[in-house]
Protein backbone atom coordinates (compact mmCIF):
# COMPACT_ATOMS: atom_id res chain seq x y z
CA UNK A 1 0.00 0.00 0.00
CA UNK A 2 2.84 2.31 0.88
CA UNK A 3 4.47 1.52 -2.46
CA UNK A 4 1.33 2.52 -4.41
CA UNK A 5 1.10 5.79 -2.52
CA UNK A 6 4.71 6.53 -3.43
CA UNK A 7 4.07 5.78 -7.12
CA UNK A 8 0.91 7.94 -7.15
CA UNK A 9 2.75 10.82 -5.51
CA UNK A 10 5.53 10.57 -8.08
CA UNK A 11 2.97 10.69 -10.90
CA UNK A 12 1.38 13.85 -9.46
CA UNK A 13 4.75 15.55 -9.17
CA UNK A 14 5.60 14.60 -12.76
CA UNK A 15 2.25 15.90 -13.97
CA UNK A 16 2.77 19.19 -12.15
CA UNK A 17 6.21 19.56 -13.70
CA UNK A 18 4.68 18.85 -17.11
CA UNK A 19 2.08 21.57 -16.65
CA UNK A 20 4.71 24.07 -15.56
CA UNK A 21 6.80 23.17 -18.61
CA UNK A 22 3.86 23.67 -20.98
CA UNK A 23 2.97 26.94 -19.29
CA UNK A 24 6.53 28.14 -19.66
CA UNK A 25 6.56 27.21 -23.35
CA UNK A 26 3.29 29.06 -23.86
CA UNK A 27 4.64 32.11 -22.10
CA UNK A 28 7.54 32.15 -24.51
CA UNK A 29 5.34 32.16 -27.61
CA UNK A 30 2.49 34.29 -26.26
CA UNK A 31 3.98 37.66 -27.16
CA UNK A 32 4.32 36.64 -30.80
CA UNK A 33 0.69 35.45 -30.83
CA UNK A 34 -0.69 38.67 -29.37
CA UNK A 35 1.13 41.15 -31.59
CA UNK A 36 -1.52 43.57 -33.01
CA UNK A 37 -1.61 43.94 -36.75
CA UNK A 38 -0.87 47.51 -37.85
CA UNK A 39 -3.65 48.59 -40.18
CA UNK A 40 -2.79 50.30 -43.39
CA UNK A 41 -4.03 53.90 -43.48
CA UNK A 42 -7.32 54.32 -45.29
CA UNK A 43 -6.67 55.77 -48.72
CA UNK A 44 -10.00 54.88 -50.30
CA UNK A 45 -11.80 57.84 -51.85
CA UNK A 46 -15.31 58.84 -50.84
CA UNK A 47 -17.82 60.36 -53.25
CA UNK A 48 -20.31 63.11 -52.46
CA UNK A 49 -22.29 65.83 -54.25
CA UNK A 50 -21.26 69.44 -53.71
CA UNK A 51 -23.82 72.27 -53.72
CA UNK A 52 -23.98 75.99 -53.18
CA UNK A 53 -25.61 77.12 -49.92
CA UNK A 54 -29.28 76.10 -49.80
CA UNK A 55 -29.35 74.92 -53.44
CA UNK A 56 -31.74 72.21 -54.62
CA UNK A 57 -29.96 71.59 -57.92
CA UNK A 58 -26.68 72.23 -59.72
CA UNK A 59 -24.64 69.82 -57.61
CA UNK A 60 -21.16 68.65 -58.67
CA UNK A 61 -19.90 65.11 -58.07
CA UNK A 62 -16.68 65.05 -56.06
CA UNK A 63 -14.37 62.18 -55.14
CA UNK A 64 -11.90 62.79 -52.31
CA UNK A 65 -9.30 60.72 -50.47
CA UNK A 66 -8.39 61.17 -46.78
CA UNK A 67 -5.04 62.64 -47.80
CA UNK A 68 -6.81 65.31 -49.84
CA UNK A 69 -9.03 66.37 -46.93
CA UNK A 70 -7.60 69.42 -45.16
CA UNK A 71 -9.43 70.29 -41.93
CA UNK A 72 -7.10 73.15 -41.00
CA UNK A 73 -4.98 75.66 -42.87
CA UNK A 74 -3.62 77.83 -40.08
CA UNK A 75 -5.63 80.85 -41.25
CA UNK A 76 -9.07 80.00 -39.82
CA UNK A 77 -10.07 79.21 -36.26
CA UNK A 78 -12.78 76.66 -37.07
CA UNK A 79 -11.83 73.08 -37.87
CA UNK A 80 -13.12 72.15 -41.33
CA UNK A 81 -12.74 75.65 -42.76
CA UNK A 82 -9.84 74.58 -45.00
CA UNK A 83 -12.02 71.85 -46.52
CA UNK A 84 -14.66 74.46 -47.39
CA UNK A 85 -12.01 76.75 -48.88
CA UNK A 86 -10.65 73.91 -51.02
CA UNK A 87 -14.13 72.91 -52.20
CA UNK A 88 -14.78 76.52 -53.27
CA UNK A 89 -12.59 75.74 -56.29
CA UNK A 90 -15.00 73.00 -57.38
CA UNK A 91 -18.23 75.01 -57.52
CA UNK A 92 -19.44 78.61 -57.67
CA UNK A 93 -20.30 79.91 -54.20
CA UNK A 94 -22.90 82.67 -53.86
CA UNK A 95 -22.68 85.91 -51.90
CA UNK A 96 -24.55 88.96 -53.12
CA UNK A 97 -22.30 91.69 -54.59
CA UNK A 98 -19.13 89.90 -53.47
CA UNK A 99 -16.17 89.81 -55.88
CA UNK A 100 -15.72 86.51 -57.69
CA UNK A 101 -14.63 83.92 -56.88
CA UNK A 102 -16.43 83.77 -53.53
CA UNK A 103 -14.68 81.66 -50.89
CA UNK A 104 -16.63 79.43 -48.50
CA UNK A 105 -15.41 78.90 -44.95
CA UNK A 106 -18.13 76.50 -43.76
CA UNK A 107 -19.53 73.26 -45.17
CA UNK A 108 -22.61 71.35 -44.02
CA UNK A 109 -24.12 67.96 -44.74
CA UNK A 110 -27.71 67.55 -45.80
CA UNK A 111 -28.60 66.52 -42.23
CA UNK A 112 -27.22 69.74 -40.74
CA UNK A 113 -23.87 68.51 -39.43
CA UNK A 114 -21.04 70.95 -39.99
CA UNK A 115 -18.20 69.07 -41.68
CA UNK A 116 -15.04 68.97 -39.61
CA UNK A 117 -13.62 65.50 -40.45
CA UNK A 118 -13.24 63.22 -43.45
CA UNK A 119 -15.38 60.53 -41.80
CA UNK A 120 -18.44 62.79 -42.03
CA UNK A 121 -18.31 62.48 -45.82
CA UNK A 122 -19.00 58.74 -45.74
CA UNK A 123 -22.25 57.76 -47.50
CA UNK A 124 -25.46 57.66 -45.47
CA UNK A 125 -27.80 54.68 -45.24
CA UNK A 126 -30.84 56.67 -46.30
CA UNK A 127 -31.04 55.23 -49.79
CA UNK A 128 -33.71 52.86 -51.09
CA UNK A 129 -33.75 49.66 -49.00
CA UNK A 130 -30.96 51.04 -46.87
CA UNK A 131 -28.52 51.30 -49.78
CA UNK A 132 -25.62 53.75 -49.26
CA UNK A 133 -26.47 57.24 -50.44
CA UNK A 134 -23.80 59.84 -51.31
CA UNK A 135 -23.80 62.80 -48.97
CA UNK A 136 -24.95 66.20 -50.14
CA UNK A 137 -22.51 68.90 -49.02
CA UNK A 138 -23.37 72.61 -48.96
CA UNK A 139 -20.79 75.42 -49.04
CA UNK A 140 -21.47 78.64 -47.13
CA UNK A 141 -19.66 81.84 -48.08
CA UNK A 142 -17.56 83.60 -45.48
CA UNK A 143 -19.78 85.84 -43.37
CA UNK A 144 -23.06 84.08 -44.24
CA UNK A 145 -25.10 81.32 -42.56
CA UNK A 146 -26.29 77.88 -43.64
CA UNK A 147 -29.79 77.74 -45.13
CA UNK A 148 -31.54 74.37 -45.26
CA UNK A 149 -32.04 73.21 -48.88
CA UNK A 150 -35.59 72.89 -50.19
CA UNK A 151 -35.15 69.92 -52.63
CA UNK A 152 -38.89 69.51 -53.46
CA UNK A 153 -42.36 69.98 -52.00
CA UNK A 154 -42.98 67.34 -49.34
CA UNK A 155 -39.31 66.34 -49.08
CA UNK A 156 -38.59 65.10 -45.56
CA UNK A 157 -35.09 65.69 -44.23
CA UNK A 158 -34.07 63.91 -41.04
CA UNK A 159 -31.87 66.14 -38.91
CA UNK A 160 -28.81 64.55 -37.32
CA UNK A 161 -29.17 63.82 -33.61
CA UNK A 162 -25.81 65.53 -33.21
CA UNK A 163 -27.45 68.73 -34.40
CA UNK A 164 -30.84 68.56 -32.62
CA UNK A 165 -31.76 65.87 -30.11
CA UNK A 166 -35.38 64.62 -30.32
CA UNK A 167 -37.52 66.51 -27.82
CA UNK A 168 -39.16 63.34 -26.56
CA UNK A 169 -35.85 61.66 -25.66
CA UNK A 170 -33.03 59.69 -27.23
CA UNK A 171 -35.30 56.79 -28.22
CA UNK A 172 -37.83 59.08 -29.97
CA UNK A 173 -37.98 59.75 -33.69
CA UNK A 174 -35.47 62.40 -34.82
CA UNK A 175 -36.50 65.93 -35.76
CA UNK A 176 -37.69 66.13 -39.37
CA UNK A 177 -37.92 69.09 -41.78
CA UNK A 178 -40.77 68.93 -44.27
CA UNK A 179 -40.19 71.20 -47.29
CA UNK A 180 -43.11 73.48 -48.14
CA UNK A 181 -41.68 76.24 -50.34
CA UNK A 182 -38.39 77.21 -51.97
CA UNK A 183 -39.13 80.93 -52.11
CA UNK A 184 -40.03 82.01 -49.57
CA UNK A 185 -37.95 79.27 -47.92
CA UNK A 186 -40.48 77.59 -45.62
CA UNK A 187 -40.36 74.31 -43.72
CA UNK A 188 -42.70 72.50 -41.38
CA UNK A 189 -40.79 71.05 -38.42
CA UNK A 190 -41.79 67.82 -36.68
CA UNK A 191 -40.51 66.66 -33.30
CA UNK A 192 -38.91 69.93 -32.16
CA UNK A 193 -40.91 70.02 -28.91
CA UNK A 194 -43.50 67.99 -27.00
CA UNK A 195 -47.08 68.62 -25.91
CA UNK A 196 -45.77 68.92 -22.36
CA UNK A 197 -43.36 71.66 -23.46
CA UNK A 198 -46.25 73.49 -25.13
CA UNK A 199 -48.54 73.27 -22.09
CA UNK A 200 -45.75 74.55 -19.84
CA UNK A 201 -45.18 77.62 -22.02
CA UNK A 202 -48.91 78.41 -22.10
CA UNK A 203 -49.15 78.05 -18.32
CA UNK A 204 -46.11 80.27 -17.81
CA UNK A 205 -47.56 82.95 -20.09
CA UNK A 206 -50.82 82.98 -18.16
CA UNK A 207 -48.94 83.41 -14.88
CA UNK A 208 -46.44 86.07 -15.99
CA UNK A 209 -47.04 89.51 -14.48
CA UNK A 210 -45.74 92.99 -15.16
CA UNK A 211 -44.31 94.20 -18.47
CA UNK A 212 -43.64 90.62 -19.68
CA UNK A 213 -47.14 89.37 -18.92
CA UNK A 214 -49.99 88.94 -21.42
CA UNK A 215 -51.06 92.26 -22.90
CA UNK A 216 -52.18 93.61 -26.29
CA UNK A 217 -49.52 92.88 -28.91
CA UNK A 218 -47.46 95.70 -30.35
CA UNK A 219 -45.63 96.25 -33.62
CA UNK A 220 -42.30 97.78 -34.65
CA UNK A 221 -40.47 100.33 -32.57
CA UNK A 222 -42.00 103.61 -33.65
CA UNK A 223 -40.28 106.73 -32.31
CA UNK A 224 -42.01 108.93 -29.73
CA UNK A 225 -40.14 112.05 -28.64
CA UNK A 226 -37.02 110.60 -30.23
CA UNK A 227 -37.21 107.32 -28.33
CA UNK A 228 -37.91 103.89 -29.80
CA UNK A 229 -41.29 102.79 -28.47
CA UNK A 230 -43.32 99.79 -29.60
CA UNK A 231 -46.96 100.61 -30.25
CA UNK A 232 -50.28 98.87 -30.75
CA UNK A 233 -51.69 98.68 -34.26
CA UNK A 234 -55.11 97.73 -35.66
CA UNK A 235 -53.32 95.31 -37.96
CA UNK A 236 -52.30 93.14 -35.00
CA UNK A 237 -55.04 92.11 -32.61
CA UNK A 238 -53.49 89.32 -30.51
CA UNK A 239 -52.10 89.32 -26.96
CA UNK A 240 -48.52 88.38 -26.18
CA UNK A 241 -46.11 87.68 -23.33
CA UNK A 242 -42.33 87.27 -23.12
CA UNK A 243 -40.61 84.31 -21.47
CA UNK A 244 -36.88 84.01 -21.78
CA UNK A 245 -36.01 82.67 -18.36
CA UNK A 246 -38.11 79.57 -17.57
CA UNK A 247 -36.51 76.14 -18.21
CA UNK A 248 -39.11 75.41 -20.90
CA UNK A 249 -38.36 78.70 -22.68
CA UNK A 250 -34.60 78.21 -22.44
CA UNK A 251 -34.98 74.72 -23.93
CA UNK A 252 -37.04 76.07 -26.83
CA UNK A 253 -34.50 78.84 -27.48
CA UNK A 254 -31.61 76.36 -27.54
CA UNK A 255 -33.49 74.02 -29.88
CA UNK A 256 -34.28 76.89 -32.24
CA UNK A 257 -30.62 77.88 -32.44
CA UNK A 258 -29.68 74.26 -33.09
CA UNK A 259 -32.35 74.01 -35.80
CA UNK A 260 -30.83 76.96 -37.67
CA UNK A 261 -27.23 75.74 -36.96
CA UNK A 262 -26.38 79.19 -35.56
CA UNK A 263 -24.31 79.27 -32.37
CA UNK A 264 -26.50 80.22 -29.43
CA UNK A 265 -25.96 83.81 -28.36
CA UNK A 266 -28.34 85.97 -26.27
CA UNK A 267 -27.43 88.89 -28.53
CA UNK A 268 -28.88 87.07 -31.55
CA UNK A 269 -32.52 86.80 -30.40
CA UNK A 270 -35.26 89.20 -29.39
CA UNK A 271 -36.48 86.75 -26.74
CA UNK A 272 -39.19 84.10 -26.86
CA UNK A 273 -42.62 85.56 -27.55
CA UNK A 274 -45.80 83.70 -26.63
CA UNK A 275 -48.91 84.83 -28.51
CA UNK A 276 -52.63 84.16 -28.05
CA UNK A 277 -55.30 84.71 -30.67
CA UNK A 278 -59.02 84.30 -29.98
CA UNK A 279 -61.94 84.32 -32.46
CA UNK A 280 -61.49 87.04 -35.07
CA UNK A 281 -57.92 87.94 -34.11
CA UNK A 282 -54.93 87.78 -36.47
CA UNK A 283 -51.94 89.72 -37.73
CA UNK A 284 -51.80 91.58 -41.04
CA UNK A 285 -49.09 90.85 -43.63
CA UNK A 286 -45.67 91.98 -42.44
CA UNK A 287 -41.95 91.16 -42.66
CA UNK A 288 -39.87 90.00 -39.72
CA UNK A 289 -36.71 91.70 -41.01
CA UNK A 290 -35.70 95.33 -40.68
CA UNK A 291 -34.81 97.81 -43.43
CA UNK A 292 -32.82 101.06 -43.40
CA UNK A 293 -36.14 102.84 -42.83
CA UNK A 294 -36.13 101.40 -39.31
CA UNK A 295 -32.70 102.83 -38.48
CA UNK A 296 -30.68 104.57 -41.17
CA UNK A 297 -27.49 104.38 -39.12
CA UNK A 298 -27.44 100.59 -38.78
CA UNK A 299 -26.25 98.08 -41.37
CA UNK A 300 -29.10 95.57 -41.81
CA UNK A 301 -27.57 93.85 -44.85
CA UNK A 302 -26.06 90.43 -44.06
CA UNK A 303 -24.12 90.34 -47.32
CA UNK A 304 -22.13 93.44 -46.27
CA UNK A 305 -21.46 92.10 -42.77
CA UNK A 306 -24.56 93.67 -41.23
CA UNK A 307 -27.06 91.95 -38.97
CA UNK A 308 -30.77 91.29 -39.30
CA UNK A 309 -33.39 88.75 -38.40
CA UNK A 310 -32.18 85.69 -40.26
CA UNK A 311 -34.88 83.10 -39.57
CA UNK A 312 -38.11 82.72 -37.63
CA UNK A 313 -39.15 79.63 -35.70
CA UNK A 314 -42.88 79.67 -34.90
CA UNK A 315 -44.10 76.85 -32.65
CA UNK A 316 -47.78 75.88 -32.57
CA UNK A 317 -48.71 75.19 -28.95
CA UNK A 318 -52.22 73.84 -29.50
CA UNK A 319 -54.57 72.55 -32.19
CA UNK A 320 -56.72 75.32 -33.64
CA UNK A 321 -60.23 74.26 -34.64
CA UNK A 322 -60.33 76.64 -37.62
CA UNK A 323 -58.04 79.30 -39.00
CA UNK A 324 -54.81 80.45 -37.36
CA UNK A 325 -52.53 79.38 -40.22
CA UNK A 326 -49.28 81.19 -40.97
CA UNK A 327 -49.80 82.36 -44.54
CA UNK A 328 -47.32 83.74 -47.08
CA UNK A 329 -49.34 85.98 -49.43
CA UNK A 330 -46.42 86.50 -51.82
CA UNK A 331 -45.78 82.80 -52.31
CA UNK A 332 -47.19 80.96 -55.35
CA UNK A 333 -50.82 79.94 -55.10
CA UNK A 334 -51.81 76.46 -54.00
CA UNK A 335 -53.76 74.05 -56.17
CA UNK A 336 -56.64 73.53 -55.86
CA UNK A 337 -57.74 76.89 -54.53
CA UNK A 338 -60.16 76.66 -51.64
CA UNK A 339 -62.80 79.02 -50.37
CA UNK A 340 -62.98 80.07 -46.72
CA UNK A 341 -66.06 78.85 -44.79
CA UNK A 342 -69.07 81.17 -45.28
CA UNK A 343 -69.36 81.92 -41.56
CA UNK A 344 -65.68 83.02 -41.53
CA UNK A 345 -66.28 85.43 -44.43
CA UNK A 346 -69.20 86.94 -42.56
CA UNK A 347 -67.01 87.71 -39.54
CA UNK A 348 -65.19 90.56 -41.32
CA UNK A 349 -66.26 93.63 -43.26
CA UNK A 350 -65.30 93.96 -46.90
CA UNK A 351 -62.12 95.86 -47.78
CA UNK A 352 -60.48 95.18 -44.43
CA UNK A 353 -57.13 93.53 -43.95
CA UNK A 354 -58.84 90.64 -42.15
CA UNK A 355 -61.04 89.93 -45.17
CA UNK A 356 -58.03 90.15 -47.52
CA UNK A 357 -55.80 87.88 -45.41
CA UNK A 358 -58.64 85.38 -44.90
CA UNK A 359 -58.91 84.84 -48.66
CA UNK A 360 -55.15 84.41 -48.96
CA UNK A 361 -55.19 81.80 -46.20
CA UNK A 362 -57.11 79.44 -48.46
CA UNK A 363 -55.37 80.27 -51.74
CA UNK A 364 -51.66 80.79 -50.91
CA UNK A 365 -48.99 78.82 -49.10
CA UNK A 366 -50.07 78.40 -45.45
CA UNK A 367 -48.68 76.35 -42.55
CA UNK A 368 -51.49 74.84 -40.43
CA UNK A 369 -51.54 75.38 -36.68
CA UNK A 370 -51.08 71.85 -35.30
CA UNK A 371 -49.83 71.03 -31.82
CA UNK A 372 -46.23 69.83 -31.74
CA UNK A 373 -45.24 71.25 -35.13
CA UNK A 374 -43.40 74.44 -36.00
CA UNK A 375 -42.82 76.65 -39.01
CA UNK A 376 -39.25 77.56 -39.94
CA UNK A 377 -38.91 80.30 -42.53
CA UNK A 378 -36.04 82.51 -43.63
CA UNK A 379 -36.00 86.29 -43.96
CA UNK A 380 -32.55 86.06 -45.56
CA UNK A 381 -31.73 84.31 -48.81
CA UNK A 382 -28.78 81.89 -49.08
CA UNK A 383 -26.67 84.62 -50.73
CA UNK A 384 -27.28 87.12 -47.92
CA UNK A 385 -30.13 89.31 -49.20
CA UNK A 386 -33.36 90.08 -47.41
CA UNK A 387 -36.25 88.22 -49.04
CA UNK A 388 -39.44 90.27 -49.55
CA UNK A 389 -41.30 87.04 -50.39
CA UNK A 390 -41.00 86.13 -46.69
CA UNK A 391 -43.75 88.61 -45.78
CA UNK A 392 -46.36 86.62 -43.87
CA UNK A 393 -49.54 86.98 -41.87
CA UNK A 394 -51.36 85.23 -39.03
CA UNK A 395 -54.66 84.07 -40.48
CA UNK A 396 -57.58 85.18 -38.33
CA UNK A 397 -58.83 82.49 -35.95
CA UNK A 398 -62.40 81.73 -36.98
CA UNK A 399 -63.17 79.05 -34.39
CA UNK A 400 -61.33 78.51 -31.13
CA UNK A 401 -58.10 79.87 -29.63
CA UNK A 402 -54.57 79.78 -30.99
CA UNK A 403 -51.46 79.68 -28.82
CA UNK A 404 -48.03 80.01 -30.39
CA UNK A 405 -44.44 80.83 -29.52
CA UNK A 406 -41.91 82.40 -31.83
CA UNK A 407 -38.22 83.19 -31.84
CA UNK A 408 -36.48 85.55 -34.25
CA UNK A 409 -32.87 84.51 -34.74
CA UNK A 410 -30.37 87.06 -36.05
CA UNK A 411 -27.37 86.19 -38.19
CA UNK A 412 -25.18 88.38 -35.97
CA UNK A 413 -25.70 90.39 -32.77
CA UNK A 414 -28.92 92.27 -33.15
CA UNK A 415 -29.71 95.96 -33.36
CA UNK A 416 -28.94 97.52 -29.99
CA UNK A 417 -26.26 95.02 -28.94
CA UNK A 418 -23.36 97.39 -28.55
CA UNK A 419 -20.51 94.92 -27.91
CA UNK A 420 -20.28 92.90 -31.11
CA UNK A 421 -17.65 90.32 -31.97
CA UNK A 422 -13.94 90.11 -31.14
CA UNK A 423 -11.45 92.97 -31.05
CA UNK A 424 -9.99 94.12 -34.36
CA UNK A 425 -7.53 96.82 -35.44
CA UNK A 426 -8.82 99.13 -38.15
CA UNK A 427 -6.76 101.64 -40.16
CA UNK A 428 -8.52 104.36 -42.16
CA UNK A 429 -6.50 106.19 -44.83
CA UNK A 430 -7.61 109.49 -46.38
CA UNK A 431 -6.37 109.29 -49.97
CA UNK A 432 -8.41 112.29 -51.14
CA UNK A 433 -5.51 114.65 -51.88
CA UNK A 434 -6.19 116.27 -55.26
CA UNK A 435 -7.93 118.48 -54.40
CA UNK A 436 -7.63 117.72 -50.69
CA UNK A 437 -10.68 117.01 -48.56
CA UNK A 438 -11.00 116.28 -44.87
CA UNK A 439 -12.89 113.07 -44.11
CA UNK A 440 -15.14 112.76 -41.09
CA UNK A 441 -15.58 109.27 -39.64
CA UNK A 442 -18.62 108.32 -37.57
CA UNK A 443 -19.87 105.09 -36.04
CA UNK A 444 -23.14 103.46 -37.08
CA UNK A 445 -25.22 105.48 -34.62
CA UNK A 446 -23.74 108.77 -35.81
CA UNK A 447 -21.21 109.31 -33.00
CA UNK A 448 -18.18 111.13 -34.35
CA UNK A 449 -14.97 109.09 -34.35
CA UNK A 450 -12.69 111.85 -35.62
CA UNK A 451 -11.55 113.82 -38.64
CA UNK A 452 -8.71 112.60 -40.92
CA UNK A 453 -6.76 115.16 -42.93
CA UNK A 454 -5.73 114.51 -46.56
CA UNK A 455 -2.90 112.00 -46.85
CA UNK A 456 -3.18 111.03 -43.19
CA UNK A 457 -4.43 107.84 -41.55
CA UNK A 458 -5.89 106.79 -38.24
CA UNK A 459 -5.67 103.47 -36.38
CA UNK A 460 -8.74 102.47 -34.35
CA UNK A 461 -9.20 99.57 -31.95
CA UNK A 462 -12.74 98.32 -32.44
CA UNK A 463 -14.91 95.19 -32.58
CA UNK A 464 -15.90 92.76 -35.30
CA UNK A 465 -19.19 93.71 -37.04
CA UNK A 466 -18.97 97.40 -36.12
CA UNK A 467 -19.87 99.83 -38.92
CA UNK A 468 -18.00 103.04 -39.75
CA UNK A 469 -19.19 105.76 -42.13
CA UNK A 470 -17.21 108.35 -44.04
CA UNK A 471 -18.46 111.84 -44.91
CA UNK A 472 -17.15 115.08 -46.34
CA UNK A 473 -17.71 118.51 -44.77
CA UNK A 474 -18.87 117.28 -41.32
CA UNK A 475 -19.97 114.26 -39.31
CA UNK A 476 -23.44 114.82 -40.76
CA UNK A 477 -22.28 115.69 -44.25
CA UNK A 478 -22.82 113.78 -47.47
CA UNK A 479 -22.21 110.05 -47.01
CA UNK A 480 -19.48 108.72 -49.31
CA UNK A 481 -19.19 105.17 -48.02
CA UNK A 482 -19.29 102.77 -45.09
CA UNK A 483 -17.18 99.86 -43.89
CA UNK A 484 -18.20 96.89 -41.73
CA UNK A 485 -15.46 95.28 -39.63
CA UNK A 486 -15.11 91.65 -40.72
CA UNK A 487 -14.04 88.50 -38.93
CA UNK A 488 -10.67 88.39 -40.72
CA UNK A 489 -7.97 89.67 -40.93
CA UNK A 490 -7.21 91.01 -37.46
CA UNK A 491 -5.82 94.24 -38.99
CA UNK A 492 -8.04 95.79 -41.65
CA UNK A 493 -7.44 98.85 -43.79
CA UNK A 494 -9.93 101.16 -45.50
CA UNK A 495 -8.39 103.44 -48.14
CA UNK A 496 -10.85 106.19 -49.03
CA UNK A 497 -10.46 107.85 -52.42
CA UNK A 498 -12.56 110.49 -54.08
CA UNK A 499 -15.62 108.92 -55.74
CA UNK A 500 -15.62 109.18 -59.52
CA UNK A 501 -17.52 112.21 -60.73
CA UNK A 502 -17.93 113.46 -57.17
CA UNK A 503 -18.69 117.05 -56.31
CA UNK A 504 -19.91 118.41 -53.00
CA UNK A 505 -23.36 119.07 -54.47
CA UNK A 506 -23.34 116.30 -57.09
CA UNK A 507 -24.37 112.65 -56.97
CA UNK A 508 -22.20 109.84 -55.69
CA UNK A 509 -21.40 107.48 -58.54
CA UNK A 510 -18.60 105.31 -57.28
CA UNK A 511 -16.40 104.64 -54.31
CA UNK A 512 -13.17 102.67 -54.18
CA UNK A 513 -11.86 100.60 -51.30
CA UNK A 514 -8.85 98.30 -51.46
CA UNK A 515 -10.55 95.61 -49.38
CA UNK A 516 -14.29 96.14 -49.63
CA UNK A 517 -16.73 98.08 -51.77
CA UNK A 518 -18.47 100.30 -49.22
CA UNK A 519 -22.25 100.48 -49.40
CA UNK A 520 -23.58 103.74 -50.84
CA UNK A 521 -26.52 103.75 -48.49
CA UNK A 522 -27.79 107.25 -49.29
CA UNK A 523 -28.09 106.43 -52.98
CA UNK A 524 -28.49 102.68 -52.99
CA UNK A 525 -32.00 101.24 -52.93
CA UNK A 526 -32.23 97.79 -51.45
CA UNK A 527 -34.68 95.54 -53.30
CA UNK A 528 -37.01 95.72 -50.31
CA UNK A 529 -36.99 99.50 -50.23
CA UNK A 530 -37.57 99.60 -53.96
CA UNK A 531 -40.57 97.30 -54.11
CA UNK A 532 -42.96 99.90 -52.62
CA UNK A 533 -45.78 97.48 -51.85
CA UNK A 534 -48.40 98.39 -49.25
CA UNK A 535 -48.97 95.41 -46.91
CA UNK A 536 -52.62 96.40 -46.53
CA UNK A 537 -53.19 96.29 -50.29
CA UNK A 538 -50.96 93.54 -51.63
CA UNK A 539 -50.85 91.79 -54.94
CA UNK A 540 -48.77 88.78 -55.85
CA UNK A 541 -45.26 89.96 -56.62
CA UNK A 542 -43.48 89.01 -59.78
CA UNK A 543 -39.84 88.97 -60.74
CA UNK A 544 -39.93 92.70 -61.56
CA UNK A 545 -40.68 93.44 -57.93
CA UNK A 546 -37.60 91.67 -56.66
CA UNK A 547 -34.95 92.86 -59.09
CA UNK A 548 -32.36 95.07 -57.49
CA UNK A 549 -31.03 98.28 -58.91
CA UNK A 550 -28.40 96.49 -61.00
CA UNK A 551 -30.91 94.25 -62.71
CA UNK A 552 -29.78 90.99 -61.06
CA UNK A 553 -32.69 88.75 -60.22
CA UNK A 554 -33.05 87.15 -56.83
Amino acid sequence: MKMWRTIFKSLLIALAHRQLFVAARLSLVQPADTFSVVKEPNTSPVSFVLFDNGASSGGVDVSLTPLEFRPDDGEHDERGAAFAVDMSRRISVSKYKAPKPVIATKAYREDGERIRSFEQLAPSNDGVDGEPQPRRVYLVADGLEFVWPFISVGHNQTISRKVVQPAAGEDAHPVVLESMSERPRVFRVHGLFTAEDANTLIKNAQELKGPRGLKPSTVGSGKVNGKDVAHTDPGRTSHNAWDGESPAARSMITRSFELTTIDEDPGKIDGLQIVRYIDGQGYNTHPDFFTPRDDGDFDFKPYTGGSNRFATVFMYLNDVSEGGYTVFPRAPGVIPNREPPPHAVEMFEDNTWQAYVLQRCYKQLAVPARLGTAALFYSVSPDGRMDPASHHAACPVTNGTKWGANIWIWNRPRLGSRQMGVRRSFEIVNAVTDPPENIYIAKEKGKGEGMIEPGQSRLIETNEFKVFKARFLSFKGKLIGSYTIRANPSLQKWIIRRPKGYSIEGPIEDMHDDLLNPTKEDGEADMIEKEGLDPTDQDDIGEDDIDDEEGEEF
